[in-house]
C-alpha cells in the first residue's frame, strides 16, 4: 500500500506531564495519582510519598526515564527494570511479586544509545563512530561527564560490589547500566582474584553480585570466557540458576567470544564464514538459555588470525549483530598485535574503517509488537519460541518437529487477513539447525493439521512452496535448490488460488508454484519458523514485512483499519474523521498517528531561532518525505516548496525557513508523502 501525500497545518504541541513517575494505589491507573519527583537518590520504605510503601498497583513513567523497583527497601528481593524510551510507559497491572509490594524506587533519566561500542575510551583517536564505551572499571568522573559517548561502569571484581563501592555508582548521574564481573570463571587471573579465587566460587559470587541491586541501575551478568557460557554446566549457567533462585535481578547477559573452540593456534587460516557460523550459534545458545538481551563486550576472530580474516569476519558479523533482535550491544576487542587492530601510526586501519562504517541501530528497544500481530507456537513444540520486534525488524525463533506431513509444529507470528491479499518479506538471515524452514504462511486455523500454503527458505539455499489442501491431509512441496544469500518472498491470495514467489531484489519475481486451495474467507497470514527438530531453535531475521490489501478501496490498508477500528466499515478513508481532530483518518494513516484518539494528531511548532531562521519542529515517520510549503494568500496555486527532508528513522525533526522581512502575512504547511 502506497501512502499518498497529505498536507498538514502547523499545530500547537501537546503539553508534557510534570513528574517522571506517577504511581497509583489501584490497578489501571486508578485511585489517587501520586507524582514521584526525579532524584538520583533512592526512595525506600517510608520515603515513598503519600504513604504508598507496599501500596502501589500501577504507574505511568514519562518518556526518557528509567525506573527500578523492588519489594524490599534495600533494593534486594524480587525487582524489575522499567524503561520509557521514546514514549510514556503505562503499567496498568504489576507482576504478582510486586503488586502492593514496592518498597524501593529509583528514577534516572534514560538516554537512547546505539549498539556499537568500544572497550576503552577511544574518543581521542580517529573515530570509529561508537556510541558507548567501558573501561573494565568504575570511575565517578566519567559517570558524571556530559558528552556524546555513553560511559558504562563495570564491577570488575568483588571490590566493585562491596558496600564501600556502591556510593560511586549512585554518584554517577549520567549512568544507567552496570556491567558485572569480568571473566570470574578464570579463577587465577581475571576479576582481581589472581590466586585468591573468591568469585570463582559461584555461591560467593552470587552474594557479591547481589549487592549491586542496591544502587538501582540496569544490571548485566558477569561475562565469562566461552566455555563458561557455552557449556551446559558452565560457570555462567550455574551462576544464573543460583541468582534466579535468590530473586536477583539480572537485566542482560554479557558475553566474551574469541572462537577458542576451533583451536585457532593450530588452525589460524580458516574461512571467515565458518567462524561467523560458530559465533551465531554461540549467541543463539546464550539467548535461548537465559532469555535476556545480550551484550558481547569482548569479541574477535581470535588473536592468532590475520587481519584479512578478522576483516572478513567483521563484515559478516557486524550487520548480523545490528539486525538480530536479542543482541542489545557489542564491543569489538582489538587484539593489539598489529592484526585486526583499529589504529596504526595514528590512523584508522582497514579493520577500524570497517567498524567505523557500520551504521548502528538503537541498542534498547521495548520489543513492542505492532498491535495487529500476534505470536505463538503451533503444535506441541519441545522448546517455546519467541518473536522480537525492533524498528520494523522481526527476529522469529522457533523449534518444533517441523512444517510438513499431516501436522505442523512451529512458531507463528500472524495477523488476520480477510479475502484477497498478499504478504511480502525480506528474509535477511536464517540460523539453521538441521533442516530448518522459515518464511511466509497463509493458514486457515491455528490447529496443527490446518490447511495452509507456505513460501519458505532454508539456510542452505532451498526455496520451498509447501501446502496442505485438506484438514489433516498430506503436505505437497515444490522445491528450488539454486538460491544463495538473502531473498524476498511473496504469497498472494486471489480467490482460491495461492501463488508463492521469490526475488533477489523485490522487483523481479519468479513464481515457484501456484495452487488451488479452498480456504475460509478469514485466515491467518504471517511469518513461520521451524527448526524441524524439537531440541533446537531456528533464529530468523525478517525485514520489510508488508501485508497489502485494501478490500474496501478507501486507501486504508485492511490491517490498519482492523488494528484501530476492529472492522472495515467504520472509516471512509480521506473523508472519515473518527476522533474529530484536525486530521482525517487517511491523514492519520499517512503520518502514523492514532485515528481513535483526538489527542494524537500531527502537530508542528514553528519558532524563530537566534540565527534568524524559522524552525518548524514536527514528529517524523521513517520512509516519508516532508516538504515545507509557504503561501501569502492560501489560494490553491500559491503554495511554494521551500525545504524538504526524507527520513530513515522515526523521531522529532526540524525544517528551517528564512523568513523574509515583510509585513505581509505568511502561511505554512507541511506535505508528507511516500
Amino acid at each position: 500500500m502506497v501512502r499518498v501525500s497529505s498536507s498538514l497545518p502547523f499545530l500547537l504541541p501537546i503539553c508534557t506531564i510534570a513528574s517522571p513517575l506517577t504511581v497509583y494505589d489501584q490497578t489501571g491507573l486508578g485511585g489517587t495519582g501520586t507524582p514521584i519527583p526525579l532524584q538520583y537518590s533512592i526512595y525506600s520504605d517510608s520515603e515513598i510519598p503519600n504513604g504508598l510503601n507496599d501500596r502501589i498497583s500501577s504507574f505511568r513513567l514519562e518518556a526518557g526515564h528509567m525506573a527500578i523497583v523492588s519489594d524490599l527497601g534495600s533494593g534486594l528481593g524480587p525487582g524489575k527494570t522499567y524503561v520509557a524510551d521514546n514514549e510514556d510507559l503505562i503499567v496498568e497491572t504489576l507482576p504478582g511479586e510486586l503488586e502492593n509490594s514496592i518498597s524501593f524506587i529509583r528514577i534516572v533519566p534514560w538516554k537512547s544509545s546505539h549498539k556499537k561500542g568500544t572497550g576503552g575510551d577511544l574518543s581521542s583517536s580517529p573515530s570509529v563512530d561508537a556510541a558507548w564505551y567501558y573501561r573494565w572499571s568504575r570511575d565517578v568522573g566519567e559517570g558524571q561527564a556530559l558528552g556524546e559517548l555513553e560511559y558504562v561502569p563495570m564491577s570488575w571484581g568483588a571490590g566493585g560490589a562491596r558496600d564501600e563501592a556502591l556510593p560511586d555508582y549512585l554518584a554517577m548521574d549520567q549512568v544507567t547500566h552496570i556491567l558485572g564481573f569480568n571473566e570470574s570463571d578464570n579463577c587465577f587471573d581475571q576479576s582481581g582474584q589472581y590466586g585468591n579465587p573468591k568469585l570463582c566460587n559461584i555461591p560467593t559470587a552470587v552474594e557479591f553480585y547481589k549487592n549491586l541491586q542496591r544502587v538501582g541501575l540496569r544490571l548485566g551478568s558477569p561475562a565469562t570466557r566461552e566455555e563458561g557460557a557455552q557449556n551446559t554446566n558452565g560457570w555462567l549457567n550455574q551462576f544464573m540458576t543460583q541468582a534466579e533462585a535468590a530473586d536477583i535481578r539480572i537485566d542482560f547477559v554479557a558475553l566474551h567470544w574469541y572462537d577458542w573452540e576451533s583451536q585457532p593456534k593450530a588452525n589460524p587460516v580458516v574461512p571467515a564464514s565458518q567462524i561467523f557460523r560458530r559465533f551465531k550459534r554461540y549467541l543463539s545458545n546464550a539467548y535461548h538459555r537465559h532469555r535476556r538481551p545480550l551484550w558481547i563486550t569482548e569479541f574477535n576472530a581470535n588473536i592468532n588470525r590475520a587481519t584479512d580474516i578478522q576483516n572478513e569476519f567483521l563484515q559478516l558479523a557486524l550487520p548480523y549483530l545490528e539486525s538480530i533482535g536479542y543482541v542489545e550491544r557489542y564491543a569489538y576487542f582489538q587484539p593489539l598485535t598489529g592484526t585486526g587492530d583499529f589504529f596504526e601510526n595514528g590512523q584508522l586501519t582497514s579493520t577500524g574503517e570497517i567498524y567505523r562504517d557500520q551504521v548502528s541501530s538503537l541498542a534498547y528497544t521495548p520489543n513492542k509488537m505492532p498491535s495487529i500481530w500476534e505470536s505463538q507456537d503451533v503444535g506441541d513444540v519441545g522448546l517455546p519460541g519467541t518473536t522480537i520486534h525492533a524498528d520494523g525488524t522481526f527476529t522469529v525463533c522457533g523449534s518444533g518437529s517441523g512444517i510438513g506431513g499431516i501436522a505442523d509444529e512451529f512458531h507463528f507470528m500472524y495477523a488476520p487477513l480477510t479475502g484477497d491479499g498478499s504478504i511480502i518479506v525480506h528474509v535477511d538471515a536464517i540460523l539453521q539447525r538441521g533442516d530448518s524452514k522459515a518464511g511466509l504462511m497463509i493458514r486457515e486455523t491455528l490447529d496443527t493439521g490446518s490447511k495452509h500454503a507456505s513460501m519458505l527458505l532454508t539456510e542452505d539455499g532451498q526455496a520451498r512452496f509447501e501446502h496442505r489442501s485438506s484438514m489433516n491431509g498430506s503436505t505437497g512441496a515444490t522445491i528450488k535448490s539454486i538460491l544463495s544469500g538473502p531473498y524476498w518472498l511473496k504469497l498472494e491470495r486471489q480467490g482460491d488460488v495461492i501463488t508463492g514467489s521469490y526475488s533477489n531484489d523485490a522487483d523481479n519475481w519468479t513464481t515457484l508454484s501456484e495452487q488451488t486451495i479452498v480456504l475460509s474467507e478469514d485466515v491467518h497470514v504471517g511469518l513461520a519458523v521451524s527448526s524441524q527438530n524439537d531440541t533446537n531453535f531456528c533464529d530468523t531475521i525478517f525485514k520489510s514485512l508488508s501485508v497489502s490489501d485494501d478490500s474496501d478501496n478507501d486507501q486504508l490498508p485492511d490491517q490498519w483499519e482492523l488494528k484501530f477500528f476492529k472492522n472495515l466499515t467504520t472509516s471512509e478513508g480521506g473523508t472519515g474523521n473518527y476522533d474529530g481532530d484536525s486530521n482525517t483518518d487517511l491523514e492519520e494513516y499517512i503520518v502514523g498517528t492514532d485515528p481513535t484518539d483526538p489527542r494524537s494528531f500531527f502537530s508542528s511548532s514553528p519558532t524563530k531561532a537566534d540565527n534568524g531562521f524559522l524552525e518548524i519542529t514536527f514528529p517524523g515517520i521513517a520512509g516519508l518525505t516532508y516538504t515545507l510549503e509557504v503561501s501569502n494568500d492560501l489560494s490553491p496555486g500559491s503554495w511554494n516548496p521551500v525545504n524538504s527532508i526524507s527520513l530513515n528513522s522515526d523521531g522529532p525533526q526540524i525544517l528551517n525557513y528564512t523568513h523574509p522581512d515583510s509585513s505581509s502575512p505568511l502561511f505554512g504547511r507541511i506535505k508528507a508523502e511516500n
